[in-house]
């Protein structure tokens, strides 16, 4: 007889990961490394100097992080969960996103106004090799003019 009457028989098993260990958007990037780290939502808030509620909001994937907000999350992850860019718009916005840059100072420190940044980066209008070049050494420069851009004044969101 395997079990004895009275003796008390204490069962265990591994609970089952409650996170995919091939994250593909960005909250299932931060649930992994929360839960690898041990930490509660709240803590993990905490670690990125961010309201609770955002974290919440960005593990749940209901909104995502503007681009001069993500540098909190590429320290936290330890790396960039975003795909490679291949667009210029797509190498500014990474490049926003490890400087902690807005759109709008990379078009004051360019000289341009944000609605011409917005036309040349969908293509709408043709970048001219003047401003092309420009366009490429703030890309190029990456960290480095990033400190002066961010010294521009931020302009409010509309």
């Amino acid at each position: 007889m395997p079990f004895s009457l009275g003796v008390p028989i204490l069962l265990k098993s591994l609970r089952p990961k409650d996170y995919s260990e091939t994250p593909r958007t960005l909250g299932e990037h931060l649930k992994k490394r929360r839960r690898e780290l041990g930490l509660l939502q709240r803590e993990a808030a905490e670690r990125m100097e961010i309201d609770t509620w955002t974290y919440l909001n960005w593990e749940k994937d209901k909104t995502l992080p503007v681009a001069a907000r993500f540098r909190p999350v590429l320290t936290f992850l330890g790396y960039d969960p975003t795909p490679a860019p291949n667009t210029l718009a797509e190498r500014l916005r990474a490049s926003r996103r490890t400087s902690g840059v807005t759109f709008s100072q990379v078009a004051q420190y360019l000289g341009w106004d944000e609605g011409s940044l917005t036309r040349y980066l969908s293509g709408e209008w043709r970048l001219s090799s003047e401003r092309a070049a420009a366009l490429e050494r703030v890309l190029g420069m990456g960290w480095r003019v990033a400190a002066d851009i961010r010294k521009l004044p931020r302009r409010p969101r509309r």
